[in-house]
C-alpha cells in the first residue's frame, strides 16, 4: 500500500484535499511535480500560508452572497446544496461561501439529495474536515520534497515553496498558536450532543493536531532562515501544552484515540529537536566553527530563557530529550564564549545527569522508537531517525562512551535508528566518518566488553547488518575478526602470571597454561592457549575483568554458544546455564539479519563450514526451535527468530529444511498423510506450535511466534512451486506431506478462530488474516503440473487445492465461510474506523487483508464456476449473509469497494466478485435480484452512480474500467434490475457534454454515452487503450441481446444513424494483422527487432480491432433479427429495416463485401508449430511435464477478465517462469520464449475466431431473415445467380483445408461447415425461375461434401464416435448435404438435371453411404451400451440414410442393400426403434424416436427389403417392446385428452401398422409371415377395436383418421389372401373387420351429407391445426379431414365389395346388408336420422355426383364448393415457396395397377431434419413426422412442408403429405384427389353391374381387377368415356328392374360431359 491514501478520481485538484493527494502521489511515483500541479500551487500558496486561518468565519455577508453564488461549472448551486451549506456553515462555523465550495467538491462524490438527511450532513461535516488537514498537510508535504531535493540539481524548485522555506521560523509560530488552540479547544454543541460525534470530533481534532505538528517539523528540519528564537518559542508552547498531554476531552479517548494522542505527544518531542538545528549544532561542534555559527547557542538572551525555562518545567519524560540536546547546546556555548564558565559546566552536567539518570531518556527513547512514526514504512521515518540518531552522536561528542552508566539503553537507541537505515549504516564503516564517530566509539566499546557482555555487540551489529549488503559484508567481517576477548577471572590462580605494566602501571595479565573461556566461569565454552597475555579493566575492589588480547572470530564462538545450548536440559533449565538465553536471541537475530542477504549469507556459511568442518546450520536451528518450544515457559521471542532465521536459509538449504521439519515436533501433525483427505470434522491437529499459540500468545495478546511460522509456510509453499519439476518424486510427495498438515492446522486452528483473541496490537489480527489468506491464494494459484499415477499413493500439490476448494465451498459450511466473509465484508468498516484516527498502519494491514481475502473468494468462485454442479455454500452464503456495524449485505459491501476505501486493488477484485456472482446465481432455480441487498433505493441509486462514474473515468485503470465494463455487462443478462439501475438517466454526468448532439436519447445515460463516446472513437481507442473498445463494443451486444428489456433505449439507438456510421466503420476499415500472424513461425523471434514490449503492444491493438469488428458484426445481425420479430415483418424485405443498417447492407451488397469477407474471415493464422515445439521441447529439459497444464484457467470468454490478449493469453507464462526460469539452463529458457510467442499467437486466434463466430452469426441472421436480399455481385449492379454459389463454394474451400489435427482449426471448421449449413438451408428463397441452376451447381457441392465428409482429416467416423466440443464439423456437414440431396429432390430441380449430373449425384450417393452405414452402426452400438449418448447423429444418419436409399439417388437396391447388411444397419434399427418405446414414457423418448420408424417404414416399402427385415426381425420387435403391453390393452388414443394434442405413442402405433402393411404387400405369399401377421392382429386386436371405433358425437382428429385409414388399408391387403387365412387360423379376421367397418361407413355418410356437423366435430390437435384455426384458415383443416375420410371409406368398400350383392346395395336402401351367406343386421342404436342399413351406398354416389359437379363449376370458372373445397387460384404459385427442408414421398419406381384406384392412401414423407445451427451447440436435429408412401401408389404430387424455422420442432401429430398439401398448397390438387375417390367408387359400381351379379366370388374379382385397369389413370379418359356411353347396352333392364336401370341411365349421362371436360383440361395427375 501507498503511504498516501489512493486519490479518488472525483477529488479535483481545486479542493485541499485533492491537491494534497496529486502533490503526495505525483512525487512518490515520478519524484517530481506536474506543471498543472505547479500551477495548482501557486495559485493558493497565499491560503496555504495561512494554515488553518484559512477557514474564516460565518458572516451576514457571505450568507447573502449564497443566494446568487455560481459552481464551478457556473451553473448556480441547487437548493439542497444552499441548504446542506448552510447546516455546514452553522455546525462548524464556517464562512458561508467557502461552505458552498466545499459542498461544490463534496457533490462531485456524491449527489446531494433533495431531502437532507443527518448521514449526509455528516459526511459534508467529514469532507471538511479533511479540507481542513489537507490543507496543512500540503504545507509540509511541499517543503519535505523541497527538503529532500536540497542538493538534487536536477529537481525543479519552486519558488513559492523556496519563499516560504525562507519564513520558516514565521510560519511555524502562526502553526503553534493554532496548534495551541486545538489543544485546548471545545466542541461544538452538534457533536457533544451525540457521543459516536464527539468520537469523530475528536479523532478529528488529534488529526489536525498531527498534521500541524508535522508540517512545522518539516518547516524546522527544511527551512533556511535563522532558527535562533525558533527553539524558545517552541519550549515554550510544548511545555504549556505538556507535550501535548493536555488534552480538552483527554478523559473521553477511545483506545484508537489514545494511539493517536500517544502520536502527537511523540510529535511534540520530535519538533523540539526540530527546533534545536542539530545538523548545524553537529557540524559547528565537529569543525569547531563556533564563531560563524547562527545557531541559538550564539544568542545569550535565548539561551537564558530556555535555562529558565527548563528549571521551572516539570519533569516529564518527554521533556528529556530536549534537555540532553540541551545540554550539547550549552557545551557549544561555552566553547564558543570565553572566560569562566563553570556555572554553565555544572548546570549543562546537571542537565545531561536529569536527563540520562532521572529521566531515563534512552530508556524512553527505546520505547518511542517502536512507534509507526520511525518504522521504514513511515514517509518520515528516516527524518526523524536521523534527527535522534544526531541527538545521540552530539551528546557522544561531548561524552565517553565508556562512562554513560546506561551503557545498554545507549546501544538500543543506536540499534533502533540504525535498523533499516543503509544511509546511517554506512556512515559507521568509513575510515572518517563525518557523521558517526559516536556510534563507532559505542561499537569499540561494545566489542571490548564482548563477550562478557554479549548482547549490545551483537545489537550493534544486528541493526548495521540491516543497513544493506555492503553494511552486512562490513559486519561480517567485523565480527569474524575481533582481537580480544573479555573474560570474568580469578588473578590469583597459579596458572595467571599477574604483573605491571612498565610505562603505565596498569596490571597486565599472562596466562601460564591453557585457560578455561566461558561467559560463566564454571561452565567453559573454549580453552585460551598458553602464553595469551591480557589486561585488567575492572576497577579497584570490583570483580577481575581480564581482556585477553586473543583474535578471534565471534561467529565461531556463537555456533559454540547455540551447540552448548542444545545440551541443556529443558525440565532443568537455570539461568547460570552456560549460555543465557537472551545471548541465543541476541544471536538469532544477528544471524538472521545477516541472512537477508544469500551473497552474504553464503560467503559466511561457507567459511564456517570450511573453517571448523561443520555443515548446515539447519540441523541446529531446528533443535534451538524444538528444545526452546518444550519450555514450560517458552521464550517466545527466541522461538519467533529461530524461526526467521530458518525462513531466511529456506532458499539455500532447502532440502535441510523440509527434511527437519517434518521431523519436528513443532510442526503440526494430523492422523492421516494420505490423500483421502475430508472435512473438518475428521481432521485433528496438534504439535508444539499449537501448544504456544493456545497456551501463551492467545494470553498475551502478542503472536511473534504465529507471524514467523506464517511467513515460513508462505516461503516454503514458494519453494514446493517453484522446484516441483525439479524434485523427485519422493522429495514433492515429502514438501506435500509437510505442508498439508500446515494448510490444516492455519485453516482449522487459527482461520477459524483468530477474530475471538485478544491483540497488544490490533495489526496482528490484520497480519495473521492477510498472510493465511496469501498461503491459500498461493496453494491455489499454483498450477500443478505433475500428478501422481495413483493418488492413493501419491500427495501433489494438486491435492492440496483440492483439499482447500472442498473444504472451503463445501464441507467447510458456516465455520470457514464466516470469517472469510467477515474479513471482506469488513474492510470499509475497519478502514473508516482507523482511517478516523489516521492510523495508517492499520488500514495499510486492513487493505492487505481485504485485497487477499477477495482473491481467495474469487479464486473459490472462479473454480466452482468452472467446476459446475450444485450451488456451494460460500456462494449461497455470500448472498444471504449482512456484515458491519450496519448490518449491510455483503452484496452491497462489495459494491461499496468502488469508492477506494480498500484502494483500488480491493475495488478491482470486488467486481470481479460481484461478476462471478451474477453468473453463478443465474445458475439457481431461483435467481436473486441484487438490486434488493443494495439497500435503500438510495443507497442503490448512490452506489450505482458511483460505478457509472468510475468506468466513465478514462483516469481509471484500464484494468479497472474492463472488470467495471464487463460487470455491467453481465447485469445485462444475470440482473435485469440492476441493469435497469445502470441504464438508468438518473446516473448522466451533468457534466457530459454531448458533441454535435450525435447521440439524442442515449446521451441520457452516463453508461450508454461512455459506450457510444468509445465506439465514436474507435480508432483513437484503439491506439491508446485497446482493450477498452471491445468491452464497450460487447456491452452494445448483449445490450442488442437484451433488447426488449430496454425497449426505450433500442428504440433510440435504431433510429441514431451516427450509432450505424461508427459500427460501419469499424468493419470498413483494414484489417489489423500483426507480423507474427502473417509471418513464418521461424521468424516469430525476430519480429519487431526482437522488441517483446512491441510485440505484445501489435498483438494487443491487432486482437482489439479483430474482436471488435465481431462484436459490430453482431450487433447489425442482432438489430436485423430485432427488427424482424418486433414488426412481425415477413416480406423479408431490406427496406423495412431502420435506415443505419439498411443503408450499411446495401453498401456492402453494391460493393461485394459480403463476398471479401467471407474470403477473409475463415482464415485463421495459427501456428500449429509452436505447440509442436513445445512438445519437442520436453525431451529436453530436466523434468518432462505436459505444458498443457500450464493452460489458464478461464471461466468464461468474455468476462473473465483475468487473462486478457497478450503474452499470458493460453499458458500462464508468469507462472511458467516462476517454475522454470530460475534453474538459468538454456532448454528452459527457450521453452518460456516459446510459450511467450504462442501465446501472442494464440491471442490473435482467439480475435479470428471470434470474428468467425460472429460472421456465422451475421450471416446465419441474414439468410434466415433477409434473404437473397443481401446478396450482389461484385459489381454490384445485377443480380446473378452465380453469386450463391460463389459464396458456397468459398466455404468449402476453407472447409477442405487441413486442420493439421488441431483443435483450433477443427473449431473454425466446425465454424464454416454451420456458416455453409445456414447458406445451404436458405435456399428455398431462392426464386423458381433460379432453382435451374440448383442443378447445374449443386451436384458439384455433393460431390464436394462427399469427398469431404470421407477425407481422412474429417475423419468421420471418429469425430461422430468420440465428440469434442468445439469439433462437431461432422453435423453441419451430413445436415448440408442431406439438404442438397432434399433440394435437389424437389420436382423443378429434379426435372432439370441432366444425364451427366444425376449420375454424379447417384455416385456420390453409393460412395458415401459404406461411411454413413458404418458411423451409423457404430454409435448405434455405442449409444445401447450407454458408452455416449449419440442421439443428435443417430437423428441426423437416419436422415441420411433414408434419403440415400432413395430410388432417385440409388435406383438399383442390389447395389446398397449389402451395404447395409455388411453394416448390420437394419438389425441396428430394428433395436433403435425397440429402445425408442422400451421405456413406455413418452415424455422420455428419444430424439430418433421419429426417425427411426420413418427408416424402418422406408426401408419397408422397398419390396427388396422386405425379406431382409423379415430376418432381422422386426415382427418380433414390433410384438415384443415397450408398447406391447399398452396396444394389447387397446390404451393407445388418438388424444390426449388433457393437453388436447395427439394420444402418447398414437403415431408410432400407426406407423407400425403402416409397416406391417408395407410388408404384407410383398411378403404376402410367404406363410409363415402371414403366420406372423395374424399373431400380429390378434395380439392387438384391442387396439384395432378401439381404432375403428367411430362416432358422430365425438370428436374427429386427423390422428384419428390416419389410424382408421392404416386400419383399414392393412385388411384390405389382407383380403386378397382371404383364401389362406382359413388355413392359417386367421379366418375370423375379416368378418370381424366387415362388423365394425360398417359403422365406419355409416358415419361416413353422415358426415359427408351434414357438412356442419363434419365441421363442428373437427378438432385441431397439431400446432399447425390449432394455428390455422386460430388464424382463421379451418378450411384447411375441414379439407384434410374430407380426405382422409373418403380414403377411408374407399379402403373398406374396396374390402368389401367383392363379397357384396351390388343389386341390394344400390336400390334397397332399408334392406339390410348381405355378406357371403350372412346378414348384417341394423342394430338398436341407429338414430333416427340415420340411414337404415348400414349398407346403403347410394349416398355415397350423390355425394361424388355432387363433388364432380362441383369440379365441373371449377373448370367453368365459377365458384361453391362443398365443406371449402377451394381456394384461389393463385394457392399453386405459393406452393414452391414452402421451404424445402421437407421431404419428399418416397415412392416407387413402378406402380402396380392393382392398386392404383385407391389413391393416396399412405401417402407420406420422409423425415424431414431440421437443423438449429445454435452457436452454442452445434445442429440439433428433429424431425417432422409424417407416413410413408406405399410402393405400389401412383406419383400422387403431395408435397409436407416443414418450419422455415432454423430450430424446428417436431409436432406430434402424424399428418400425412396429403393433408398437408391440402393445407399449405390450395384446393386443384386436392380436387384432383377427390375426384379420383369418386371415380373409384362410381366406377367399381358400375363395373360391377355391367356383369351378371350371379357370378362367383372369383369372376367378380377377374371383373373388379378389370375396373382397377380401367381407371388406373385418369389422363386414359377415352376408354373411360367408352364403357360409360356402353352401360345401357350392357345393362340389361329385365335383369335389374326398371328403377335400377333408369337410375344407371341417368348416373352415365351425368358422367359423360363430366368426364368429357376433365379430359380437355388436360391436367396431369401425378
Amino acid at each position: 500500500m501507498s503511504q498516501y491514501s489512493e486519490p479518488s478520481s472525483t477529488v479535483s485538484t481545486r479542493s485541499f484535499e485533492g491537491a494534497f493527494l496529486a502533490v503526495a502521489t505525483q512525487y512518490e511515483r515520478t519524484g517530481a511535480l506536474t506543471d498543472a500541479l505547479k500551477v495548482v500551487v501557486e495559485d493558493r500558496i497565499n491560503e496555504i500560508k495561512l494554515g488553518l486561518e484559512a477557514f474564516k468565519k460565518p458572516s451576514a455577508t457571505s450568507r447573502t452572497g449564497m443566494t446568487t453564488a455560481t459552481r464551478a461549472d457556473g451553473k448556480k448551486f441547487t437548493d439542497a446544496q444552499v441548504i446542506l451549506a448552510k447546516r455546514l456553515s452553522d455546525i462548524v462555523k464556517l464562512d458561508e461561501m467557502q461552505a458552498l465550495k466545499i459542498i461544490d467538491d463534496f457533490s462531485l462524490e456524491l449527489n446531494v439529495p433533495d431531502t437532507i438527511t443527518e448521514d449526509v450532513v455528516l459526511k459534508a461535516v467529514i469532507s471538511y474536515w479533511k479540507e481542513r488537514s489537507s490543507l496543512v498537510s500540503l504545507l509540509g508535504e511541499l517543503v519535505r520534497q523541497s527538503a529532500q531535493n536540497g542538493s538534487n540539481l536536477e529537481y525543479e524548485k519552486i519558488a513559492v515553496v523556496e519563499g516560504i522555506k525562507s519564513q520558516s521560523v514565521a510560519l511555524i509560530r502562526k502553526l503553534l498558536a493554532q496548534y495551541n488552540e486545538k489543544v485546548l479547544e471545545d466542541a461544538p454543541e452538534y457533536f457533544t450532543a451525540n457521543a459516536g460525534y464527539l468520537d469523530l470530533w475528536i479523532g478529528q481534532s488529534l488529526t489536525e493536531q498531527s498534521a500541524l505538528l508535522e508540517s512545522m517539523i518539516a518547516l524546522a528540519y527544511g527551512g533556511t532562515d535563522s532558527k535562533t528564537e525558533l527553539p524558545g518559542a517552541v519550549i515554550s508552547t510544548l511545555i504549556s501544552t505538556q507535550f501535548g498531554k493536555q488534552q480538552a476531552y483527554r478523559t473521553r479517548f477511545k483506545v484508537e484515540a489514545v494511539d493517536n494522542w500517544e502520536g502527537i505527544r511523540l510529535l511534540c518531542v520530535t519538533l523540539s529537536l526540530a527546533s534545536l538545528d542539530l545538523e548545524s549544532l553537529f557540524n559547528t561542534s565537529t569543525a569547531e566553527s563556533y564563531e560563524s555559527s547562527d545557531h541559538v547557542f550564539k544568542s545569550t538572551a535565548q539561551v537564558q530563557n530556555i535555562n529558565k525555562a527548563l528549571q521551572s518545567a516539570e519533569r516529564q519524560q518527554e521533556l528529556g530529550p530536549f534537555i540532553l540536546a540541551w545540554s550539547n547546546v550549552l557545551w557549544a556555548s561555552m566553547a564558543s564564549q570565553s572566560g569562566d564558565q563553570t556555572e554553565s559546566r555544572r548546570f549543562a552536567a546537571q542537565l545531561v545527569y536529569v536527563s540520562i539518570e532521572t529521566l531515563d531518556v534512552f530508556k524512553y527513547l527505546h520505547g518511542i522508537f517502536a512507534n509507526e512514526l520511525f518504522q521504514p514504512h513511515s514517509k518520515d521515518g528516516s527524518t526523524y531517525k536521523r534527527m535522534f540518531f544526531l541527538l545521540l552522536e552530539v551528546s557522544l561528542l561531548n561524552h565517553d562512551s565508556k562512562a554513560i552508566k546506561d551503557f545498554d539503553g545507549l546501544v538500543a537507541c543506536l540499534a533502533d535508528l540504525l535498523t533499516d537505515e543503509p544511509d546511517l549504516c554506512q556512515n559507521i564503516w568509513q575510515e572518517s566518518p563525518a557523521l558517526g564517530q559516536g556510534t563507532v566509539q559505542v561499537l569499540d566499546t561494545a566489542r571490548g566488553r564482548f563477550p562478557l557482555q554479549f548482547e549490545p555487540l551483537a545489537k550493534l551489529l544486528s541493526a548495521l547488518a540491516t543497513g544493506g549488503k555492503e553494511s552486512a559484508e562490513h559486519t561480517v567481517y567485523y565480527f569474524s575478526h575481533l582481537p580480544s576477548l573479555t573474560h570474568l577471572i580469578q588473578i590469583t590462580q597459579a596458572s595467571i602470571e599477574v604483573n605491571a605494566h612498565p610505562t603505565t602501571g596498569a596490571t597486565v595479565l599472562k596466562a601460564l597454561q591453557d585457560v578455561p573461556f566461558g561467559i560463566i566461569p564454571e561452565r567453559p565454552l573454549l580453552v585460551l592457549p598458553a602464553g595469551t597475555t591480557g589486561s585488567l579493566i575492572s576497577g579497584p575492589n570490583a570483580a577481575h575483568i581480564v581482556q585477553w588480547r586473543h583474535e578471534n572470530s565471534g561467529w565461531d564462538l556463537c555456533l559454540t554458544m547455540l551447540e552448548a545450548f542444545q545440551q541443556v536440559n529443558v525440565e532443568d533449565f537455570e539461568p547460570k546455564s552456560r549460555v543465557d538465553i537472551s545471548q541465543i536471541k541476541a544471536i538469532l537475530d544477528l544471524s538472521e539479519a545477516v541472512y537477508r542477504y544469500p551473497a552474504v549469507a553464503h560467503g559466511l556459511l561457507d567459511t564456517l563450514a570450511g573453517g571448523e568442518g561443520k555443515g548446515s546450520p539447519i540441523p541446529t536451528f531446528f533443535a534451538i526451535l524444538d528444545q526452546c518450544s518444550k519450555f514450560q515457559q517458552p521464550p517466545l521471542d527466541v522461538i519467533a527468530s529461530c524461526l526467521k532465521c530458518i525462513t531466511r536459509l529456506a532458499d539455500s538449504y532447502t532440502q535441510d529444511v523440509w527434511l527437519y521439519l517434518r521431523q519436528s515436533s513443532f510442526l503440526p501433525s494430523v492422523i492421516t498423510t494420505t490423500v483421502q483427505f475430508t472435512g473438518l470434522s475428521r481432521v485433528q491437529t496438534s504439535g508444539l506450535a499449537y501448544n504456544i499459540l493456545s497456551r501463551f500468545e492467545c494470553l498475551r495478546g502478542h503472536y511473534a511466534v504465529t507471524l514467523a511460522f506464517l511467513d515460513l509456510v508462505q516461503k516454503l509453499i514458494t519453494d514446493a512451486q517453484q522446484m516441483e519439476i525439479w524434485d523427485q518424486q519422493e522429495m514433492r510427495c515429502t514438501k506435500s506431506e509437510v505442508l498439508y498438515p500446515c494448510l490444516v492446522y492455519f485453516q482449522n486452528d487459527i482461520f477459524i478462530n483468530y477474530e475471538s483473541w485478544q491483540y497488544t496490537n490490533i495489526r496482528d489480527r490484520f497480519s495473521i488474516a492477510s498472510k493465511i489468506l496469501s498461503i491459500f491464494n498461493s496453494t491455489l494459484d499454483d498450477l500443478p503440473l505433475l500428478s501422481g499415477s495413483d493418488p492413493s499413493d501419491y500427495i501433489g500439490l494438486d491435492t492440496l487445492q483440492e483439499y482447500l476448494f472442498k473444504n472451503f465451498l463445501f464441507d467447510g459450511g458456516k465455520q470457514l465461510t464466516l470469517p472469510l466473509v467477515s474479513i471482506i465484508g469488513s474492510g470499509p468498516d475497519f478502514s473508516a474506523y482507523f482511517s478516523k484516527y489516521n492510523r495508517l498502519r492499520e488500514m495499510e494491514e486492513i487493505w492487505i487483508m481485504v485485497l487477499e481475502g477477495l482473491k481467495l473468494v474469487k479464486t473459490l468462485l472462479r473454480h466452482r464456476k468452472m467446476s459446475g454442479g450444485q450451488p456451494s455454500f460460500l456462494e449461497v452464503y455470500m448472498i444471504d449473509r449482512t456484515v458491519g456495524r450496519a448490518n449491510a449485505s455483503l452484496i452491497r459491501v462489495l459494491a461499496s469497494y468502488c469508492d477506494f476505501s480498500c484502494g483500488e486493488a480491493a475495488a478491482l477484485e470486488s467486481t470481479d466478485v460481484l461478476t462471478l456472482l451474477c453468473s453463478l446465481t443465474s445458475e439457481w432455480k431461483t435467481r436473486p435480484s441484487f438490486v434488493g441487498y443494495l439497500g435503500t433505493t438510495e443507497q442503490a441509486q448512490q452506489l450505482v452512480s458511483t460505478l457509472v462514474s468510475r468506468v466513465i473515468d478514462d483516469s481509471q485503470p484500464t484494468r479497472y474500467r474492463i472488470a467495471l465494463w464487463s460487470f455491467i455487462t453481465i447485469t445485462l443478462t444475470t440482473q435485469p434490475g440492476l441493469a435497469i439501475l445502470f441504464l438508468s438517466k438518473d446516473h448522466m454526468n451533468p457534466d457530459t457534454k454531448v458533441p454535435d448532439n450525435h447521440f439524442k436519447e442515449s446521451a441520457k445515460n452516463s453508461v450508454l454515452f461512455k459506450a457510444l463516446e468509445i465506439l465514436h472513437k474507435g480508432d483513437v481507442v484503439l491506439k491508446s487503450d485497446p482493450e477498452t473498445l471491445p468491452h464497450a463494443l460487447h456491452f452494445l451486444d448483449v445490450l442488442w441481446q437484451n433488447a426488449k428489456d430496454h425497449a426505450v433505449v433500442i428504440k433510440g439507438l435504431q433510429e441514431n444513424e451516427v450509432f450505424w456510421q461508427d459500427l460501419a466503420q469499424i468493419l470498413s476499415r483494414p484489417e489489423a494483422h500483426t507480423d507474427l500472424e502473417c509471418g513464418h513461425w521461424e521468424d516469430a523471434a525476430t519480429q519487431y527487432n526482437r522488441d517483446a514490449l512491441a510485440q505484445v503492444w501489435n498483438v494487443t491493438h491487432a486482437n482489439a480491432d479483430q474482436r471488435s469488428r465481431g462484436d459490430a458484426l453482431r450487433i447489425f445481425a442482432l438489430a436485423i433479427h430485432y427488427h424482424c420479430a418486433e414488426k412481425g415483418v415477413s416480406s423479408r424485405n431490406l427496406d423495412s429495416l431502420p435506415k443505419g443498417v439498411k443503408g450499411f447492407v446495401e453498401e456492402c451488397a453494391s460493393k461485394g463485401r459480403f463476398l471479401e469477407w467471407n474470403d477473409t474471415f475463415p482464415v485463421i493464422h495459427y501456428h500449429i508449430e509452436g505447440h509442436r515445439e513445445l512438445k519437442r521441447m520436453r525431451r529436453f529439459m530436466s523434468s518432462s511435464f505436459d505444458y498443457q497444464k500450464l493452460a489458464v484457467r478461464r471461466w468464461d470468454d468474455f468476462y473473465d477478465t483475468d487473462y486478457l490478449p497478450g503474452d499470458s493469453f493460453m499458458l500462464d507464462l508468469e507462472r511458467a517462469r516462476c517454475k522454470l526460469i530460475w534453474s538459468g539452463r538454456e532448454h528452459e529458457h527457450a521453452f518460456l520464449r516459446t510459450v511467450f510467442h504462442v501465446n501472442l499467437n494464440t491471442s490473435m486466434v482467439h480475435s479470428e475466431m471470434h470474428l468467425l463466430s460472429a460472421w456465422r452469426f451475421f450471416m446465419d441472421v441474414v439468410a434466415t431473415n433477409l434473404e437473397c436480399s443481401v446478396w450482389a455481385t461484385k459489381a454490384g449492379k445485377t443480380a446473378s445467380p452465380e453469386w450463391y454459389y460463389e459464396f458456397v463454394n468459398s466455404l468449402l474451400g476453407h472447409i477442405e483445408r487441413d486442420t493439421m489435427g488441431s483443435l483450433i482449426l477443427g473449431m473454425a471448421r466446425q465454424h464454416c461447415s454451420h456458416l455453409l449449413l445456414s447458406v445451404i438451408e436458405s435456399t428455398t428463397s431462392i426464386k423458381r425461375s433460379d432453382k435451374k441452376n440448383m442443378a447445374v451447381y449443386f451436384p458439384e457441392i455433393v460431390t464436394r461434401l462427399q469427398r469431404l465428409i470421407q477425407s481422412p482429416d474429417v475423419d468421420l467416423l471418429t469425430a461422430i464416435q468420440s465428440p469434442v466440443e468445439g469439433q462437431s464439423a461432422h453435423q453441419p456437414l451430413l445436415l448440408a448435404i442431406l439438404f442438397c440431396y432434399r433440394a435437389l429432390h424437389e420436382k423443378d430441380v429434379l426435372s432439370s438435371l441432366d444425364l451427366e449430373r444425376l449420375e454424379e449425384l447417384q455416385k456420390s450417393a453409393i460412395l458415401i453411404q459404406p461411411t454413413i452405414a458404418n458411423c451409423f452402426s457404430t454409435i448405434v452400438e455405442s449409444h445401447l451400451l450407454g458408452q455416449h449418448d449419440h442421439s443428435d447423429n443417430i437423428v441426423i444418419l437416419l436422415a441420411l440414410l433414408e434419403e440415400l436409399c432413395h430410388p432417385v439417388w440409388n435406383p438399383h437396391p442390389s447395389l446398397w442393400i449389402p451395404i447395409l447388411r455388411n453394416s448390420d444397419v437394419f438389425r441396428f434399427n430394428l433395436q433403435l426403434c425397440a429402445r425408442s418405446v422400451s421405456s413406455g414414457d413418452y415424455d422420455n423418448r428419444p430424439s430418433f424416436f421419429e426417425g427411426s420408424l420413418n427408416f424402418l417404414l422406408a426401408l419397408a416399402n422397398i419390396p427388396e427389403m422386405a425379406v431382409y427385415l423379415c430376418d432381422a426381425g422386426v415382427m418380433s420387435m414390433l410384438t415384443h417392446n415397450g408398447l406391447t403391453p399398452l396396444i394389447q390393452r387397446g390404451e393407445i388414443s388418438h388424444l390426449n385428452g388433457i393437453h388436447g394434442d395427439r394420444g402418447n405413442w398414437h403415431q408410432a402405433w400407426c406407423m407400425m401398422l403402416a409397416t406391417v402393411t408395407s410388408l404384407l404387400r410383398t411378403m404376402c405369399t410367404n406363410e409363415a409371415f402371414l403366420q406372423l401377421l395374424i399373431g400380429f392382429i390378434t395380439l392387438y386386436s384391442n387396439q384395432i377395436k378401439v381404432g375403428l371405433e367411430t362416432s358422430t358425437d365425438g370428436p374427429l382428429t386427423s390422428a384419428k383418421l390416419e389410424e382408421l385409414e392404416r386400419i383399414t388399408m392393412l385388411f384390405y391387403e389382407l383380403s386378397k389372401n382371404d383364401a389362406r387365412l382359413e388355413t392359417l387360423g386367421g379366418g375370423w379376421l375379416l368378418p370381424a373387420f366387415f362388423e365394425h367397418s360398417r359403422y365406419n361407413l355409416q358415419h361416413a355418410v353422415y358426415f359427408f351429407t351434414h357438412p356442419h356437423t363434419l365441421a363442428s366435430a373437427i378438432l385441431p390437435i397439431t400446432v399447425e391445426e390449432n394455428k390455422a384455426k386460430e388464424t382463421g384458415q379451418g378450411s384447411a383443416l375441414s379439407t384434410l379431414i374430407e380426405g382422409k375420410l373418403a380414403a377411408v371409406v374407399r379402403n373398406i368398400l374396396s374390402t368389401i365389395l367383392a363379397w357384396t350383392d351390388p343389386a341390394v346395395i344400390l336400390t334397397k336402401s332399408n334392406l339390410e346388408w348381405p355378406i357371403r351367406k350372412r346378414v348384417i343386421e341394423p342394430t338398436t342404436e341407429t338414430q333416427a336420422s340415420k340411414p337404415a342399413s348400414f349398407g346403403t351406398m347410394f349416398d355415397l354416389v350423390q355425394y361424388a355426383s355432387t363433388s364432380l359437379k362441383e369440379w365441373e363449376a371449377r373448370l367453368e370458372g365459377k365458384t361453391g364448393g362443398s365443406a371449402g373445397l377451394y381456394k384461389d387460384a393463385g394457392d399453386d404459385d405459393r406452393q414452391n415457396n414452402v421451404n424445402t427442408t421437407s421431404s419428399k414421398s418416397t415412392t416407387s419406381s413402378t406402380t402396380s395397377s392393382r392398386l392404383a384406384h385407391f389413391g393416396n392412401l399412405l401417402t407420406a414423407t420422409a423425415p424431414s431434419p431440421a437443423a438449429s445451427t445454435n452457436a452454442a451447440a452445434g445442429s440439433l436435429l428433429t424431425t417432422k413426422p409424417s407416413s410413408s408412401t406405399a410402393p405400389s401408389q401412383p406419383a400422387s404430387s403431395s408435397t409436407s412442408s416443414a418450419s422455415a424455422s432454423l430450430a424446428a420442432t417436431s409436432t406430434k401429430a402424424n399428418e400425412s403429405a396429403f393433408a398437408t398439401l391440402s393445407t399449405t398448397t390450395g384446393s386443384s390438387t386436392r380436387m384432383i384427389s377427390l375426384l379420383e375417390d369418386a371415380l373409384v367408387v362410381i366406377a367399381t359400381q358400375l363395373g360391377l353391374y355391367m356383369y351378371y351379379p350371379e357370378q362367383d366370388a372369383t369372376s367378380r374379382r377377374d371383373i373388379q381387377d378389370q375396373c382397377m385397369d380401367l381407371i388406373s389413370t385418369l389422363n386414359s379418359t377415352q376408354r373411360m368415356l367408352q364403357r360409360f356411353e356402353n352401360v345401357p347396352v350392357q345393362a340389361r333392364r329385365d335383369s335389374l328392374g326398371e328403377e335400377a336401370h333408369a337410375m344407371i341411365r341417368s348416373l352415365r349421362d351425368i358422367m359423360i360431359p363430366i368426364i368429357k371436360n376433365f379430359a380437355e383440361t388436360k391436367i396431369i395427375v401425378l
